[in-house]
């Protein structure tokens, strides 16, 4: 982990890679306090000017869970769909969110289709916010996709 003043001064100064890591720092208060609309502020640079993908991950689950915003459960599929393809966690959110349909119509599917790509994940670490921050599943969320398979 990096020096979280460090990365401050770094993500001010541009770097995409610690504009990421300085808006996970706020997001799970890690090496600070928590506080969303730094998070949001650093997150948001870190996705759009530098395109990097994990906080489009981070943004999904703010706007998910109203965390600093309105919850927007469209906002929230926007930024997972727009990694799907890279980022396990996007994956994870989109096969929880069409399976459940909460605010969308629901996709048993696409979700089925979902969890069964990461049912055989061995990118785990049991440390949820490690988990958030190295773009990891918990042991959790892969015995939840392995039991989704089950059940179809």
């Amino acid at each position: 982990m990096l020096d979280f003043d460090e990365a401050l001064e770094k993500a001010t100064a541009g770097s995409v890679v610690s504009q990421g890591y300085v808006g996970w720092c706020y997001l799970y208060g890690r090496e600070t306090d928590v506080s969303y609309s730094e998070a949001l502020r650093w997150l948001s640079a870190a996705a759009y000017q530098g395109r990097a993908s994990r906080p489009f991950v981070h943004l999904g689950d703010m706007y998910a869970a109203g965390l600093g915003v309105d919850p927007n459960l469209s906002e929230a599929v926007r930024h997972y769909t727009a990694v799907i393809g890279v980022e396990l966690r996007a994956q994870l959110a989109l096969a929880r969110i069409y399976s459940k349909g909460d605010g969308i119509a629901p996709d048993p599917d696409e979700a089925s289709r979902l969890y069964s790509s990461l049912a055989g994940c061995d990118h785990i670490h049991d440390d949820p916010a490690i988990a958030a921050f190295a773009g990891a599943l918990t042991s959790a969320e892969v015995e939840e996709a392995k039991a989704h398979i089950r059940k179809r």
